[in-house]
């Protein structure tokens, strides 16, 4: 199991489920050198506050909202690292952040996301004494940015989200062709309808096989909308980077680089993937 201590699932404020599917503090020791992250189609809004953390190369910063993604992601720990962060609803980045729409595998700081405004949420997080006072600040953050009237119009752009969702589980494409429907999911979603639910129906793969340890490869693989269990397996390896076993297995240590996902089991209740027809 995951030491509590190390990294934590943080449930969020009712008023804020619609847009955040969870708090997450990160307190790694210098012995934890990496972190692997699957394929997702939610988002991260994270602030470190020790620490380097590199990814292909390049220096996260130290305030960022870090994209959906559509391949399997390791970040490189550089000593002791310290972070607190929020996990968005797929629906909420584009909402929340304009600047959003159609980014995928992208790292942005959040002041550019934000503008001039993030500068005194961010030292507010720094400033404050320890991570439930920095996830409020954080949330409170989110909260103030939705509150209607909306200068962003968040919730109008949130409902445009979920609907996009709904019309590619449904197949209905809301009354335009499928190629311009599929041109409107991209430049919004920044992948194909198609890969965003082959990515959401992995996620949701990985999170029930670690709340559920008890069923059987071939009942999971069924259960959630794959053809047979070898289906699985390769989306699984294309995607998460590992078999499903070695995946189960490494979350079990107390050190290990497979922390996310224990997260990510946690805020399955919260989750709004689309319907997910079987492939």
């Amino acid at each position: 199991m995951q030491n509590p201590d190390m990294q934590r699932f943080v449930p969020v404020p009712t008023d804020l489920q619609p847009w955040l599917m969870a708090g997450v503090v990160v307190d790694a020791p210098a012995a934890l050198a990496q972190s692997h992250f699957p394929a997702m189609v939610s988002s991260m809004l994270v602030v470190r506050l020790a620490g380097q953390v590199h990814c292909q190369g390049g220096l996260v910063p130290p305030a960022a909202w870090i994209s959906a993604s559509t391949t399997a992601m390791m970040y490189e720990h550089g000593g002791p690292v310290q972070a607190v962060g929020l996990v968005l609803q797929p629906e909420a980045a584009v909402a929340l952040f304009a600047g959003a729409r159609g980014l995928v595998n992208t790292l942005r700081p959040l002041a550019d996301l934000v503008g001039p405004a993030w500068a005194e949420v961010e030292q507010a997080v720094r400033a404050a004494a320890v991570d439930g006072e920095r996830l409020q600040v954080l949330c409170a953050f989110i909260r103030q940015r939705v509150a209607p009237p909306s200068l962003f119009d968040c919730d109008e752009r949130r409902q445009q989200a979920l609907a996009l969702l709904q019309a590619a589980g449904t197949g209905q494409h809301m009354g335009l062709s499928q190629r311009q429907f599929e041109r409107r999911f991209v430049a919004h979603w920044g992948m194909a309808p198609k890969q965003f639910q082959v990515i959401a129906r992995l996620n949701s793969t990985l999170g029930n096989a670690l709340a559920e340890p008890g069923g059987t490869v071939v009942e999971l693989a069924t259960d959630q909308g794959y053809y047979d269990q070898s289906h699985m397996a390769r989306d699984m390896r294309r995607l998460a980077g590992h078999p499903l076993q070695a995946l189960v297995q490494g979350t079990r240590s107390p050190l290990t680089a497979h922390w996310p996902l224990q997260i990510g089991a946690q805020t399955l209740p919260n989750q709004k993937a689309p319907p997910l027809r079987r492939r």
